[in-house]
């Protein structure tokens, strides 16, 4: 017995660092866990043993089937970056072998773990992380919690993750000898841990060796990182843009008895100069619970235009996506000044009902998704496309102030989502900016949004997002006088792993509340100088076809037809658009899109010709 502790005992001495792994494992993936950045495998072994330290601190205990493989969990990520170190080490055939349940060593240390607990703490439970996605990045950044079950029973082994657990079981043993509980210690198990630590005491000193590496680089990161809550992402925009026509001028919607060349002349031509947009965003997402989620943004771009935006007709003052003006780039229009883009607060109110809250929000991250048409950085580079005009009609670029919510009971197929958002909501006083006349402002006054979604939308037998998406839609809006009451239709069915259709469809009335729509200041640039009533019945569709995948893993392309307004009391026809696009990943975080849009019939006026105008998009994401 005394020999036997001896032995022991000259092994803690000599190899220090190596008893220790455990908890130095513990501590420096800790610290790696809680950097803004981890990267590769460090991110992999820190998600791991992060969590098996939460539930060694809440006192939970292994089960004796799951023990090793929780040996397992721990170690992979070493298994991965010492293995080609250590191959010229080996010096016999028997080190190239796995551990199998069968084997001596596998039984032996099976049997110190169950009567000494080496690995207590672990448990066959590991916490996942979903992203909340946070559109015109294409990342996804904060958790919003759940769990997985592992490999539960009899599995092999590598010799460096049965390494650590022979590691573990010198540490624990070390600590009962040195407390003077040596009685607690049989010669047996003191005789079968020495004959374990001489057979892998190759791969002990791998270990050894690979926690001296991190610790430096703990060290690094130490000094480098920018918080322990924040990470950070971003997205840069590059397009170049061109094309043009109706050579001869572009007229607005204002027309007379029906004549598209009384309407308001908007330019000579409509072939424009060659533009360059450019728009760079910044999102710091915080998280202080694993579960929220507070987004700040920071937003500048060129204040470059774009051709059909510029030429595109929309109601005085309006602050959405009614009108042809939502034809333009997306991205295009962003200030040179660096401004704050968001500034909200996510959280779980109950288990299946989370709550947004912020000063500077917009509907698109609420409402009216779509797995193929919602995103400028990497589907559709027109507002038309990306949502449907009359359900979202408040979004200015400087957001507004509100709350949204989304409730989806017991994580099913129904999803019910509330929204408000009122886009003056920081003004104290009202406004009496002629010709709108006035209006009052504030949070709960005039431009305000409110808008309800209930969503269809099947899961899959594993609980992911299914082929089918329906939702029904919503809106009350008041802007600039004008009451808004819209519904909607969105639809997405991916039918095979690479085809899927798409598609909105709005309707509704615009009540001009202040006499004949021909006499009001916020119409009178946009509906037909004789028309007659107090309000508009819009209505306004898109469908398109998307390839995901095409060519590519990660690419997708897609065509898309719609018409933005609908309605006989603005200009002589309809105006549609045709939009294709195919984004094609350069690389993970690169990606390049040629885009082709035209519009026929622009501003709902015959006279003018067709509008063709080609963007090359390149989109940096980190």
């Amino acid at each position: 017995m005394k020999k036997s502790t001896k032995n022991l005992r000259q092994y803690s001495d000599s190899n220090l660092d190596s008893q220790r792994l455990d908890r130095k494992l513990l501590a420096i993936s800790t610290i790696l866990a809680a950097c803004v950045i981890p990267t590769g495998a460090a991110l992999a072994e820190t998600n791991t043993v992060k969590v098996m330290g939460q539930l060694n601190e809440l006192g939970q205990l292994p089960s004796q089937n799951s023990t090793l493989q929780n040996i397992q969990n721990l170690n992979q990520s070493l298994t991965n970056e010492i293995a080609a170190d250590e191959v010229a080490q080996v010096t016999s055939v028997s080190q190239l072998s796995d551990v199998k349940p069968t084997d001596w060593a596998f039984t032996a240390l099976q049997s110190l773990v169950e009567r000494y607990g080496c690995i207590a703490g672990y448990n066959e439970r590991a916490l996942t992380t979903p992203a909340a996605p946070v559109r015109g990045l294409g990342q996804k950044n904060i958790s919003q919690g759940g769990e997985i079950s592992v490999y539960r029973g009899q599995r092999s082994l590598t010799r460096y993750e049965f390494a650590a657990g022979v590691n573990a079981c010198l540490d624990k043993i070390n600590e009962l000898l040195s407390a003077g509980l040596a009685d607690k210690v049989s010669q047996a198990d003191l005789a079968a841990l020495q004959r374990l630590q001489e057979e892998f005491a190759t791969e002990l000193a791998a270990l050894k060796e690979r926690v001296t590496g991190i610790e430096g680089k703990v060290a690094k990161l130490e000094a480098q990182q920018f918080s322990t809550t924040t990470k950070l992402a971003g997205q840069a925009i590059f397009a170049v843009s061109g094309g043009g026509g109706s050579t001869g001028g572009v007229f607005g919607p204002n027309v007379t008895r029906g004549n598209g060349l009384t309407g308001a002349l908007i330019s000579d031509s409509g072939t424009l100069n060659t533009t360059v947009n450019s728009r760079i965003r910044l999102d710091l997402n915080t998280s202080f619970t694993g579960s929220d989620l507070l987004v700040t943004r920071l937003e500048a771009g060129n204040g470059g235009g774009s051709i059909p935006g510029t030429l595109g007709v929309a109601p005085n003052g309006n602050l959405g996506n009614v009108g042809f003006g939502s034809s333009g780039l997306d991205y295009a229009g962003v200030g040179n000044t660096v401004t704050l883009a968001k500034l909200r607060y996510d959280f779980d109110l109950l288990k299946d009902l989370r709550v947004s809250l912020g000063t500077v929000m917009h509907a698109y991250d609420h409402i009216d998704k779509n797995s193929f048409a919602n995103d400028e950085g990497i589907d559709f580079s027109t507002t038309f496309f990306i949502n449907n005009p009359l359900i979202v009609v408040i979004n200015p670029l400087a957001g507004a102030g509100g709350a949204a919510l989304n409730w989806n009971p017991g994580q099913g197929a129904f999803s019910f989502r509330a929204l408000y958002l009122a886009a003056s909501s920081a003004a104290p006083t009202s406004s009496t900016n002629a010709p709108l006349r006035a209006i009052n402002q504030g949070l709960t006054g005039d431009p305000y949004q409110g808008t309800f979604e209930l969503e269809f939308a099947p899961k899959s037998a594993d609980g992911e997002k299914g082929p089918l998406a329906v939702r029904l839609q919503y809106t009350n809006a008041s802007v600039n006088n004008l009451t808004y009451n819209t519904g909607g239709v969105n639809v997405e069915w991916a039918f095979s792993k690479n085809i899927a259709l798409f598609g909105r469809y709005g309707f509704g009335t615009i009540d001009g509340r202040l006499g004949v729509i021909s006499n009001n200041p916020a119409l009178n640039n946009f509906v037909n100088v004789d028309s007659t009533g107090t309000s508009l019945s819009p209505q306004t569709w898109m469908a398109g076809i998307a390839f995901p995948d095409l060519f590519r893993p990660g690419a997708l392309a897609a065509i898309a037809v719609g018409q933005p307004f609908i309605e006989s009391k603005v200009g002589n026809s309809t105006q549609t658009n045709l939009e294709l696009f195919y984004n094609f990943p350069i690389t993970k975080n690169i990606s390049i899109t040629p885009d082709l849009l035209f519009i026929f019939n622009a501003n709902n006026n015959s006279s003018n010709g067709t509008i063709t105008v080609g963007t090359l998009r390149t989109v940096f994401t980190f």
